[in-house]
């Protein structure tokens, strides 16, 4: 009898343990689903009010004096660039044309700025110049404009100099009507380049031959 007790009293005791440690889960669970609850709405409001910030930040009006140091900046990066193309076009027709006729000289210029529009070329005048490109028939890599290749020269500062400058500067404004329109390539009437055969000729203009 006395066991009989004893061994109800323990399992009574154990299920009411085992409740009692459902419902302080239960309880835990109600409150974290209540802090949830609570925290959303704070996370929503936090949320729209950095966004105002930070959106404010960045509408916030630009000062006239940022606008005009923007401005010179841009202009200088211009002038810059002007300047650096210039020296570029100058030096190739210098350098492959000096001794040319006037119209041959203006014609080599062409072909550089054209270049810079074709889809097969650089878009850059300076980089039109010093492209370089393999050829099969030497078996190396070779400049379009082989004075390039020749490293740094200089084109002194002489009459020759000066005129291709002032050629390169009406060229690269379009202040002339275009000699050999369309022209992308040329080469000296004293050799016969194999690729010559599958271009149209546009003008023969003192010693070079110029090409569609």
């Amino acid at each position: 009898m006395d066991t009989s007790l004893f061994l109800e009293a323990r399992i009574w005791t154990t299920n009411w343990r085992r409740r009692l440690a459902r419902y302080r889960f239960a309880d835990v669970k109600d409150h974290l689903v209540f802090i949830a609850m609570l925290g959303l709405p704070i996370l929503v409001v936090a949320s729209i009010i950095c966004f105002a910030y930070f959106h404010e930040a960045r509408t916030e009006p630009i000062s006239l004096e940022a606008l005009r140091a923007e401005a010179a900046q841009r202009a200088t990066a211009r002038a810059q660039r002007r300047e650096n193309e210039l020296e570029c076009l100058a030096e190739n027709i210098y350098f492959e044309a000096r001794g040319e006729p006037l119209n041959g000289q203006y014609a080599v210029a062409e072909v550089t700025l054209n270049r810079t529009r074709a889809p097969h070329f650089p878009h850059t005048i300076c980089a039109v110049v010093h492209e370089m490109r393999w050829d099969p028939s030497r078996k190396r890599v070779v400049a379009d404009f082989s004075w390039t290749e020749l490293g740094d020269l200089s084109p002194g500062d002489g009459p020759a100099w000066k005129r291709a400058k002032d050629i390169a500067s009406a060229e690269y404004d379009d202040l002339r009507d275009p000699v050999v329109p369309g022209a992308l390539f040329y080469h000296s009437t004293s050799v016969q380049p194999s690729w010559a055969k599958s271009r149209k000729t546009i003008a023969t203009i003192g010693n070079h031959i110029f090409y569609r």
